[in-house]
């Protein structure tokens, strides 16, 4: 009976030593939030004029889209803990509404300095979010990586490596134009 009573007594000073460290730990991680500025984009261009809350409605289609996708993979690729999901959630969020805010204001085109700042925001809010080397090098990776789907937003337009499956929107011509009716004879 009275090893029992001190196997009792140990369970119950382990468990709560575990619960106090853990508590203690749980102080120490940070949860990171991103405001997200959904507001209205307050210019008055033709763009805004034919699309009116065209930030709001855009930014809300990219969140069921391509957000929660992209936060999934990120989540896979860098090791994503937990507590940090919901800062990757918000960062992924802020980049959108910054990137649509930038293009409205652009009047339907983002400069690409404007593409830049959005994307070095971005970093600077994965590098307060991450507190590893490691997943601040995974997250890098990631940005450029097929899974994400937020990768046609980050990078310039001749900087997106596309996939197979993806037409490309070059402004040269497919193929050359026949000009006397008849096509040329097949390359050797």
């Amino acid at each position: 009976m009275l090893g029992t009573n001190i196997m009792r007594t140990s369970l119950a000073i382990f468990v709560l030593v575990a619960f106090c460290g853990q508590l203690f730990a749980d102080e120490q991680r940070k949860l990171v939030v991103f405001p997200v500025d959904r507001s209205i984009v307050d210019v008055d261009n033709e763009f805004s004029q034919n699309n009116p809350f065209y930030k709001q409605r855009a930014g809300a289609f990219y969140e069921i889209k391509y957000v929660g996708p992209s936060a999934e993979s990120l989540f896979r690729i860098a090791a994503v803990r937990p507590e940090q999901m919901p800062g990757t959630l918000d960062a992924l969020r802020a980049f959108v509404y910054d990137w649509l805010d930038a293009y409205v204001r652009g009047n339907g085109a983002i400069d690409p300095a404007d593409r830049n700042t959005c994307a070095a925001r971005l970093d600077q809010r994965f590098d307060s979010l991450f507190d590893s080397g490691l997943q601040r090098k995974l997250y890098r990776v990631w940005r450029n990586d097929e899974s994400n789907k937020l990768r046609f937003l980050m990078a310039s337009p001749k900087g997106v490596q596309r996939t197979a499956s993806e037409p490309s929107r070059s402004s040269e011509p497919a193929a050359e134009p026949v000009l006397s009716g008849k096509s040329s004879p097949p390359a050797q």
